[in-house]
């Protein structure tokens, strides 16, 4: 398998006369790296015991939505310029959570809010829809309460509590990245560690939502977060979790390449990177849920495939520029080299219309 990925990987580079690109997988390659990576689920860690319940509320604090992403925000392994704010840690310019018990990697600033509000409207686009799970009526009746972990900046719960003002939505993040101000009545912030237990009683949601943490969990901490998901759902209650596939299927050498770094990356925190291939047995063996289901949906990737297909590789390229420093000393490259394969990537995409896979998992609390 490794000659063939070589082979393809020269051939490619030979065509699209990308000399210094050929040069780049072939080095890799000789360090029988260049490989498919392979996603196998990860050692059980053992199972964690649900941490003590802990009812103390964080200060809030305001989020703006600053300029449009560039790409001189780049992580500099040779710039450490930590903060003193207890709450955040600042690495090359780029702000990011300070709680020591999560491994989510991602940067908690302005251009990171501003790809995540991209996100969610790529997500709903090629969903056609918010949410799967049949809570239409419920939330529409009134009086119900939704939760959604690891909101973000809240663009979701935000246009969900819009939708139906007479229910009650409350979004949790483990970085008050979230508005304080602008934002509906019936919505309220929190900042909150999943991990760590969330401050609500026993039984107090009707609905829970929560997406796009495929990079922030162990398998152990998989099973911790969904039976805390569990406890706080009411009976009856559903619990939506949408996640994406890491790598686009269907991709060609340098985008393998450059994924093989991203995984490597996400397995040194012990992160579990194929959690959505066992998702439904995650939520079976609480043995609380049941009417357990599976959606899936695919997404053409690349600017090949139009304006939505451009947003997704532009929105997975945000993230290989960002982690430039972590990624390129992992393939040995010089900034320069890294820079000049993700361009590679992008020309790459249109060669070989790779697409992207995405889930929802519903359960229902017994």
């Amino acid at each position: 398998m490794k000659e063939i990925l070589i082979k393809i990987s020269i051939s490619y580079c030979r065509q699209a006369k990308l000399e210094w690109a050929y040069s780049v997988i072939y080095k890799y390659a000789k360090l029988n790296l260049v490989a498919c990576v392979s996603c196998a689920s990860m050692q059980r860690e053992g199972q964690s015991k649900l941490r003590k319940h802990k009812s103390r509320r964080r200060r809030l604090q305001p989020s703006s939505v600053g300029s449009p992403l560039s790409d001189t925000h780049l992580i500099n392994s040779d710039v450490l310029d930590y903060g003193s704010n207890d709450e955040y840690r600042f690495i090359g310019g780029r702000r990011f959570h300070n709680v020591e018990t999560s491994k989510y990697l991602l940067p908690c600033d302005d251009d990171e809010l501003d790809r995540l509000h991209v996100q969610h409207y790529i997500c709903r686009h090629i969903w056609q829809r918010n949410y799967s799970a049949p809570v239409k009526e419920r939330l529409g009746a009134g009086g119900a309460h939704v939760l959604d972990v690891g909101c973000g900046p809240g663009t979701w719960l935000i246009e969900m509590a819009n939708e139906f003002p007479r229910s009650h939505f409350t979004g949790i993040d483990i970085s008050p990245v979230f508005p304080r101000e602008a934002k509906p009545d019936n919505a309220n912030f929190l900042e909150a560690n999943l991990l760590d237990g969330l401050p609500f009683e026993n039984d107090s949601f009707d609905y829970i939502h929560m997406r796009f943490l495929i990079a922030a969990f162990s398998k152990s901490e998989w099973e911790t977060a969904i039976n805390e998901l569990v406890r706080v759902t009411k009976v009856g209650g559903i619990i939506e979790i949408v996640e994406d596939e890491i790598e686009p299927r269907n991709d060609g050498p340098i985008s393998r390449l450059l994924f093989s770094a991203f995984f490597s990356d996400l397995k040194s925190r012990q992160i579990d990177v194929t959690a959505y291939s066992h998702m439904t047995d995650l939520l079976g063996a609480t043995e609380c849920l049941t009417d357990i289901k599976k959606e899936e949906i695919t997404a053409q990737f690349g600017k090949w495939a139009g304006r939505v297909g451009t947003l997704l590789a532009n929105n997975t390229g945000i993230l290989f520029r960002t982690f430039r420093a972590r990624f390129s000393s992992i393939l040995e490259l010089e900034n320069d080299e890294y820079d000049k394969l993700v361009e590679a990537w992008y020309q790459e995409l249109n060669e070989y219309k790779p697409y992207s896979v995405g889930y929802r998992f519903l359960a229902t609390k017994k």
